[in-house]
């Protein structure tokens, strides 16, 4: 049987415009559209203009690789789980860890619960650190782990976990590792289907990390790309396990950038606390 292989690109993704509940995107030489419901202004560039565009599920019906921030991503007909809107978030990773091997002249040891895609994994890996890779789907590991294969991160410190991640988080407290950088990533399950919920899991699962941090910490960062939570909400519950350990927070809105002149798109919340290597 014929590999099916991939489009190569080296082409960046960007956002073009968004409107009417929509979003345009570029995905290497496809544009695309997809909805989204906080976008209610009106479109900027001209109907025809969106009238080019596919419906990444519906039409584009060939794997493609793309280059989302400093790494590439193999689509699967979804652009939402790439997370192009962390991409400054990425870039922030990958720089915490940086500082934190000279200062302490070893790697950052990093847990990355709720993983996705691999975005933040690829961002720690690459400065060296060992990361734990946690994620409750199957088909996001394996597709994780295709997308470590497509950088230059297959040799690297990567643990892949299949686990829910917070029953995770609670076993971890009963091993000797303990971890520098924790990012947390959750996704509240579909209408129906059990699993994490913001409102009654989180509270209890940031009390579990905070036990879980080494005596060097860098950070916990948290956010959350569903719902309306406020950034505010985050700030408060992440201050209340996290201040007595010093350092700073940081609280706002995701936001999906484009080119200069295009409207950001919001895309949910994040709080950080991070403690300087």
């Amino acid at each position: 049987m014929e590999e099916n292989n991939p489009t190569p690109t080296d082409d960046n993704y960007e956002l073009l415009d968004s409107g009417g509940g929509r979003m345009l995107e570029r995905l290497g030489g496809v544009i695309t559209s997809r909805q989204c419901p906080h976008a209610w202004w009106r479109r900027k560039l001209p109907a025809g203009e969106w009238k080019r565009a596919v419906e990444m599920r519906r039409d584009a019906r060939e794997p493609m690789r793309v280059r989302v921030g400093a790494f590439l991503f193999q689509t699967h007909g979804i652009i939402k789980p790439l997370a192009p809107e962390l991409r400054e978030h990425w870039e922030g990773v990958s720089t915490l860890c940086a500082a934190f091997a000279e200062k302490q002249r070893r790697p950052a040891r990093v847990l990355n619960l709720f993983a996705g895609e691999g975005g933040f994994t690829f961002a720690a890996a690459q400065t060296g650190a060992s990361v734990t890779h946690v994620e409750g789907v199957t088909e996001a590991v394996n597709r994780a782990r295709e997308n470590a294969a497509l950088n230059p991160l297959a040799n690297k410190s990567i643990r892949w976990v299949i686990d829910d991640p917070a029953k995770f988080a609670v076993r971890e407290r009963t091993q000797t590792t303990r971890h520098d950088l924790i990012v947390l990533d959750p996704r509240e399950p579909r209408e129906g289907k059990g699993g994490f919920d913001i409102e009654r899991d989180l509270s209890a699962l940031l009390g579990v990390i905070s036990g879980l941090l080494s005596d060097t910490p860098l950070g916990v960062l948290l956010f959350f790309r569903q719902g309306s939570v406020s950034p505010t909400t985050l700030l408060h519950l992440m201050r209340h396990d996290f201040s007595v350990f010093g350092g700073a927070f940081d609280h706002g809105e995701l936001l999906l950038r484009g080119a200069e002149g295009v409207l950001p798109v919001p895309c949910g919340a994040y709080c950080c606390w991070v403690k300087k290597p």
